[in-house]
Order: structure tokens, then C-alpha cells, then sequence
């Protein structure tokens, strides 16, 4: 049975995100970055072609159930079957690149290391920027440990296109909590599911320091009340 906590406007659940989302109300957003069976230390990533597919199906299922009217899933660069399935269920709008701007190196044609971000659903982007976000790769190595960990400022700057202050965003694929960590410091509430219970608890521990940090913020812009005369 899936294992639920709480922090504060966050809810991170510890299960199977296919067992998980059915339980879950509709959401505004859905951001996220699910396996890419690229062979990673991670569940579902490393499947044959059949049983890769079958996932895929399961998991686009499973969002165009929940109903979010924007889905963000960030994908690998040569998989098409995670677009494939997804297309079975939701309508494909565009693509948004996170470019590393101390990484950004040439492949054989083009470049060869950015993200690359599909936009599904019938909602809106509220807050545009550029259709390539940038963010500098950093090490994550002193803070925690993910085969695959992602920067925040391009995820944050996804929360705010896709959803508004005080929506919910959600993650099936919480991983690192990094998800997470953008929505609460933009003033979202957020519901992350993540498998691995490693990666679970960082998640935890990230998303609560967020959440300290953005009420001591929140306290020192507090105007000082001057006593009366």
C-alpha cells in the first residue's frame, strides 16, 4: 500500500505512480520526468520494446484520466514511444527545450545535450518565456544522490507557463522532489509520487527546506509594526 506524507501544501506519496494516480483528484498541471529506459539505476527503465510500450500506455492512460488540462513530460531525445502513447490519449501542442548553458555541447549535427519537453492537453500557457529555457547544469552531488537530477530553475520555470499561484501541480515521477521544490517556492501546492524510497525521502527533506525557506522569506518582508505614541 502506497505510503502518504504531508508538508505543508505539498502531499508526497511513496508507490507506484500508476497505482497512485487513479486516487488523485484532477490536478492544473502535470509536470514531469518519467523514465526514459535509457538503462538507469531506476524502475521501469530499462524494459524491452513491448513492455516499454505497454508503460508508456499505462501512464498516458492514466493522465488523460486525471484530466489536468496541461501535461509537461520531459522525454529522451530519441524515443518516440513515450510520444506515441501519450498522442493516443492527449493532444500534442508543442515542444520546449532546457538548454544547459555550460553544457550546451555540438552533437553531430546540432546539439546533443538539452532537454526536450512535450506539451499536452487543451490548457494554457499563463506566463511565456523563450520556447528554449535556460539554466546553468549544476552538481547536486553535495546535497543528494539521483542517477538523473534536474535543475530547478527549469522546472520552475515551467510551474510558472503552465500553472497559476495557487494551483496544483503534480509529479508522478517526483524522483529528487525537484518538481516539487519549484512549485512550493512559486506558491503552488504539490502532489509527487515517487517508487524508490532513497529518492523518496530526498524528496521529502528538499521540499521541506523549501517550504522553511519560503515562510522565513515570507516573515522577513513582513513590514515591522512600530509601536504607538
Amino acid at each position: 500500500m502506497a505510503e502518504k506524507v504531508v508538508i505543508g501544501n505539498a502531499e508526497l506519496w511513496h508507490g507506484d505512480a500508476l497505482e497512485v494516480l487513479p486516487l488523485l483528484p484532477a490536478v492544473d498541471a502535470v509536470i514531469t520526468d518519467p523514465p526514459f529506459n535509457a538503462g538507469k539505476a531506476i524502475a521501469n527503465d530499462n524494459l524491452d520494446p513491448k513492455a516499454w510500450r505497454a508503460f508508456c500506455n499505462r501512464l498516458a492512460l492514466a493522465l488523460w484520466t486525471n484530466g489536468a488540462p496541461n501535461v509537461l513530460v520531459e522525454t529522451g531525445k530519441d524515443d518516440a514511444t513515450m510520444r506515441q502513447e501519450l498522442e493516443r490519449w492527449l493532444p500534442y501542442r508543442y515542444a520546449v527545450a532546457l538548454n544547459y548553458t555550460n553544457s550546451m555541447r555540438n552533437g553531430a549535427v546540432g546539439y546533443a545535450n538539452f532537454g526536450l519537453v512535450y506539451w499536452f492537453g487543451e490548457g494554457k500557457c499563463h506566463e511565456r518565456y523563450m520556447d528554449r529555457l535556460d539554466a546553468a547544469l549544476i552538481s547536486t552531488k553535495d546535497e543528494f544522490t539521483h542517477p538523473t537530477p534536474k535543475m530547478v530553475p527549469h522546472y520552475a520555470r515551467l510551474v510558472a507557463m503552465f500553472s497559476q499561484k495557487g494551483g496544483t501541480v503534480l509529479d508522478p515521477f517526483a524522483g529528487s522532489g525537484t518538481t516539487g521544490v519549484a512549485a512550493v517556492q512559486s506558491g503552488r501546492r504539490f502532489i509527487g509520487i515517487e517508487l524508490a524510497r532513497e529518492h523518496f525521502d530526498t524528496a521529502c527533506e528538499r521540499i521541506e527546506r523549501a517550504q522553511a525557506q519560503g515562510t522565513l522569506l515570507a516573515e522577513a518582508s513582513e513590514p515591522v509594526q512600530e509601536g504607538l505614541l
